[in-house]
């Protein structure tokens, strides 16, 4: 049972590398990198990452407001 899980990691492993490779080669190509001139990002990725950026910068102040009421409290004590 060992060995089935120590292969099912080196598998996830090996398959984590294998795509970050090819994402990282598919962002380098001359014929599909993003530094194209003129060229745009498609809208409903861009759209997606912006709602996911103005979520997570909103639980980071909201998170920030947490913190300092909680320093504020332990300050007082």
């Amino acid at each position: 049972m060992e060995s089935l899980a120590i292969f099912g990691i080196m598998g996830f492993a090996f398959a984590a590398t294998t795509g970050g490779a090819l994402v990282y080669e598919h962002r380098t190509d001359v014929l599909n990198g993003p530094y194209i001139e003129g060229r745009e990002r498609p809208r409903a990725i861009a759209a997606i990452l912006d709602f996911a950026r103005a979520i997570g910068e909103a639980l980071v102040e909201h998170l920030n407001w947490k913190a300092r009421d909680a320093v504020y409290l332990a300050s007082l004590a």
